[in-house]
């Protein structure tokens, strides 16, 4: 590498240095407030780190149980579901969002059979869709094969069968996973218990019922700054602020 070269090399690894450094100092003070039970602060600090830095999933983990400690379960639900879109077999962050569902009573209902919920959820949307990726370019990578190599031997034959069975299986399944998923950026979460879902889009329209703080809802079409959401399993439907109702994915 001539000395130009690694001139700039080092300005890109010295100049990076500083931003990592301000995150981490950032990161622990954070952490450094919730120990001391000044979870309001460590709250806004982990919000900032996020805004800074985009989505961590432990950063997300330890703001929603900054919320949780708080009692403001709404927002803790909503912090956990966005970690859990990251880290879906993380086992301490889906045992606090089960605590933090059954402190606000937002018991998530489902037509499907749970076995097959825990398997949709057991990966994350990505992890889902470089299964289908992957699985397509080996089937790619096969027929390929198939066509230049002929395979003509028996055992390579037999191989390159079983591979593309399994490809096969592998891709329907993660297909299927997506699909049956594809409403979930359409969900978003309640923030408070007091929330109401209105009849009109206006802030004095009528209160037809509250679904809850941390409850699952399905979003709609939106007008000014109202949003129009559905409750799931039930028939209360209406409007609410997009202050008082979140999207799961930003």
């Amino acid at each position: 590498m001539n000395r130009p070269l690694r001139l700039a090399a080092c300005l890109i690894l010295f100049g990076n240095a500083p931003l990592h450094a301000a995150g981490s100092i950032a990161l622990e003070q954070a952490n450094q407030r919730f120990a001391a039970g000044e979870y309001a602060d460590a709250a806004t600090a982990y919000k900032q780190l996020l805004t800074s830095e985009g989505p961590r999933a432990s950063v997300l983990y330890n703001l929603g149980n900054s919320y949780q400690r708080l009692g403001q379960y709404g927002p803790a639900i909503l912090a956990y579901e966005r970690a859990r879109l990251l880290t879906p077999r993380d086992p301490d962050l889906l045992a606090n969002l089960t605590l933090a569902r059954q402190a606000a009573a937002a018991f998530e209902e489902t037509h499907r059979n749970p076995r097959l919920d825990a398997l949709l959820y057991h990966f994350s949307r990505h992890e889902w869709s470089w299964l289908v990726v992957g699985s397509a370019l080996l089937l790619g990578g096969l027929a390929v094969l198939f066509g230049v190599l002929g395979l003509p031997r028996r055992g390579w034959r037999n191989g390159a069968l079983t591979a593309a069975s399994i490809a096969i299986l592998a891709l329907m399944t993660g297909a299927t996973a997506l699909y049956l998923r594809r409403d979930e950026a359409a969900l978003g979460i309640v923030l408070s218990a007091t929330t109401g879902v209105r009849l009109s889009p206006f802030d004095k329209a009528e209160v037809l019922g509250s679904p809850g703080a941390g409850r699952s809802v399905r979003l709609g079409a939106t007008s000014g700054a109202f949003r129009y959401v559905e409750v799931p399993r039930t028939s209360l439907r209406g409007w609410m602020t997009d202050t008082e109702v979140v999207p799961i994915i930003p």
